[in-house]
């Protein structure tokens, strides 16, 4: 009896204990990602949502209308941020017009987002971390500097040039080009050229161009503090980088410095249940099964133009499947009876139905990470951004199609929607690709709350970061070397061939004078 009642005790004693360690190794963060798309922030509150379930307490700063069940997270809505949300119609756009507008924009919408009301109240509370979206937004490194406490980026897509070099990962523009891009690997000479041109403006623009006159311009409205270094050195002090990337998935694979976590797929799950009318709308769709055609939160399907949506009614209202097609309006003229509309659907319960036959996207990186974990081939129509690298990549790992828009004719689209379809090869492909990216020691969410945690536990653990991070790009890359070598060899060779000439014109007058001397 007392045994037991010992042992009752000793167990109370140590969950008491326990709980206090967890009480006490509980950290306080702010995440601060209020730009960027709605759907970045399937890459963010996964990671947020895991540090509550780990009882850190987080604040959770967005652009966009976003709630969370958890009582340990905190969000802070920050308004009229979204530029993405104010992009012109991308059909009608070319796609470097519209980043070009998107970095217009960028500076003054970092302000904004910083100087908002809600923002600023939080310099008077107290944070442990900071985790910030990694593009273009230097301005929140000033909470991090008021705070003295280490900061994380987050980034929901594969880092480009400048921001690589601040990882302390240089880029390899001879074999990984930017997504920016149409290009795909293995890159040619002339590839390679655009591809060196494209990093080397991107590092100018930010470093010469954008990180000043932010820097100007935070300082001009006292939003950062005068004692604040420069943000062009401070955005090389990120303890981690958090990228949208699957390690083991990676083609090109890349050297990497431990500062680099991937988290790719960190949003993908299980499918879950459908609502029931929509289950006994697929569930009619019989043995053909259904497609679904979504181009994704950023791109609005109503501004199709009308040739191509012509094209699109026309093939989708041809097939024997079904189409569930995400648009957003009530209604479509001439909507074939195959087809069924919708404004917004849980688009993985949808990728894991065993009765979903192809997806048909825009390429966007979130949904070919989801038809990867589902095991769905895709047919891509890229519109913008990132869209065309995805899908040419995705062709050439040989899983799926893509179409452009200026080639979308009806046997141009009914031939790739079929052959998608019944190509045993591709449905294969995408099979073994599903486990490839389920294959993985832990969850993308437990992974990167590890090394969160790491950070916290190690106080920056600065001795992650890379000495890439700290000396200027000549060392780096042996610039200064490469010169002198140059140079070098350059005088080397001149004072040869110098001297071989004088040698050569001297042996040529001893012949001439000796031959002389004979004839004489």
């Amino acid at each position: 009896m007392f045994g037991k009642i010992a042992t009752v005790v000793a167990m109370t004693v140590m969950v008491m204990a326990l709980m206090v360690v967890q009480e006490t190794n509980a950290a306080r963060i702010l995440m601060a990602v209020p730009i960027g798309t709605r759907s970045h922030g399937n890459f963010y509150m996964p990671l947020a949502e895991e540090l509550a379930r780990r009882n850190h307490t987080v604040t959770y700063v967005t652009g966009y209308e976003k709630s969370s069940s958890h009582p340990n997270i905190r969000v802070v809505v920050v308004p009229d941020v979204n530029i993405f949300d104010k992009m012109p119609n991308l059909f009608t756009t070319d796609r470097f017009t519209a980043i070009g507008a998107i970095y217009n924009d960028m500076k003054e919408v970092c302000i904004k987002a910083l100087s908002h009301e809600a923002v600023q109240r939080l310099n008077d509370e107290k944070f442990d971390l900071v985790i910030l979206y990694l593009a273009l937004t230097e301005c929140f490194l000033s909470f991090a500097h008021k705070l003295k406490v280490p900061f994380i980026y987050v980034n929901p897509n594969k880092l480009l040039g400048a921001y690589a070099a601040a990882a302390g990962s240089p880029p390899f523009p001879s074999l990984d080009a930017s997504y920016m891009l149409d290009l795909e690997y293995p890159l040619t000479f002339t590839g390679r050229m655009m591809s060196t041109a494209q990093d080397l403006l991107d590092v100018l623009f930010h470093n010469w161009v954008f990180i000043p006159s932010l820097d100007d311009e935070c300082r001009a409205r006292k939003l950062c503090p005068e004692d604040m270094p420069y943000l062009g050195e401070l955005r090389y002090n990120g303890s981690l980088f958090i990228t949208n990337s699957v390690r083991t998935m990676e083609k090109p694979t890349l050297p990497y410095t431990p500062t680099l976590v991937h988290a790719g797929g960190i949003h993908c799950r299980p499918a879950k249940p459908l609502p029931e009318d929509l289950q006994q709308w697929i569930a009619g769709a019989g043995e053909p099964g259904f497609i679904f055609f979504s181009l994704g939160t950023l791109i609005k399907s109503s501004d199709l133009p009308d040739k191509y949506l012509k094209v699109l009614v026309e093939v989708l209202g041809s097939l024997q499947q079904r189409v569930l097609w995400k648009w957003d309006k009530e209604t479509m003229e001439s909507l074939p009876p195959n087809v069924r509309l919708v404004k917004w659907v849980p688009q993985q319960d949808i990728l894991g139905h065993p009765q979903l036959r192809l997806f048909i996207t825009h390429g966007g990186l979130f949904s070919t990470q989801e038809a990867t974990y589902h095991g769905v081939p895709i047919l891509g129509i890229p519109v913008a951004i990132d869209q065309h690298y995805n899908m040419r990549k995705v062709q050439k790992e040989g899983w799926g199609h893509v179409l452009y828009w200026e080639d979308l004719t009806y046997d141009n689209l009914r031939g790739h929607i079929l052959q998608l379809m019944d190509d045993k090869r591709i449905l294969d492909e995408v099979h073994q690709r599903s486990r490839l990216m389920r294959d993985q020691p832990m969850s993308p969410a437990d992974w990167a709350t590890y090394w969160v945690e790491y950070v916290l536990k190690h106080q920056g653990a600065s001795h992650l970061r890379s000495p890439a991070v700290y000396i200027p790009w000549y060392q780096l890359y042996n610039a200064d070397v490469w010169a002198l070598l140059v140079v070098t060899t350059m005088l080397t060779t001149s004072l040869m061939s110098w001297l071989s000439f004088r040698i050569l014109r001297a042996l040529i007058r001893w012949c001439c004078a000796s031959r002389k001397t004979k004839k004489e």
